[in-house]
């Protein structure tokens, strides 16, 4: 996400990661991995209910589509990690894309722990860039 940021802005978006971290574990994280777009801390998960993500059940991660997704990631050199204290590691994530005024324009709520959408979705997904000069 972070590469694609410049595009985001070109079309006049900007990108902000939420994650159920605490702040502290959180800043401990980004000190040694630093992202490329805001990461903001919200551990009760109130965005998480508000844009209606759910919970998935213990036996999605033994599916073997999520088993190869999470093959995938370790083949592109993501390593697996131990859940940091309180994590809920069922708590199911999702993309948005906003307008400033707050509409959502593109919702993908994930199915499962790996389920994301493709990055070219998401920039398909963006309003058109604004005309030259305006």
């Amino acid at each position: 996400m972070a590469g694609a940021r410049d595009t985001f802005a070109e079309r006049g978006c900007s990108v902000l990661v939420v994650v159920q971290a605490k702040p502290e574990s959180l800043a401990h994280y980004l000190a040694r991995r630093p992202y490329g777009v805001p990461v903001v801390s919200g551990p009760e998960r109130v965005a998480y209910r508000a844009f209606g993500l759910d919970r998935t059940r213990w036996r999605t991660f033994f599916r073997p589509r999520v088993l190869l997704g999470y093959l995938r990631g370790m083949l592109r050199g993501y390593a697996l990690r131990v859940p940091y204290r309180d994590e809920d590691v069922r708590q199911l994530g999702g993309d948005f894309i906003l307008k400033s005024h707050g509409e959502i324009v593109f919702a993908y709520r994930s199915a499962d722990p790996t389920d994301r959408p493709s990055l070219t979705t998401l920039l398909a997904a963006l309003p058109s860039p604004p005309p030259m000069g305006g």
